[in-house]
């Protein structure tokens, strides 16, 4: 995958920083597992229904364009 895919987020501000609670933008708690600070997309976590995800550490799923399931906040609660 081209670097240039990437560029759209290097602006934007880390929001996963560590395993915990997570909320998205349409306010589902997700559970994040594994944190990278790389600008991948490979913060593994998984929604309450056990579906399993990756986003990057901004919080987005898709590097072009924001969308529901984007995560924009950590939650109080703890894994």
């Amino acid at each position: 995958m081209s670097s240039a895919y990437f560029a759209s987020l290097v602006t934007l501000p880390t929001i996963i920083t560590e395993p915990g609670s997570y909320r998205t933008r349409c306010g589902e708690i997700v559970t994040i597992h594994a944190v990278s600070t790389r600008h991948y997309f490979e913060c593994e976590g998984v929604y309450p229904n056990g579906m399993r995800e990756e986003w990057h550490k901004t919080g987005r799923l898709y590097a072009t364009s924001p969308c529901k399931n984007d995560i924009v906040a950590a939650t109080k609660e703890s894994v």
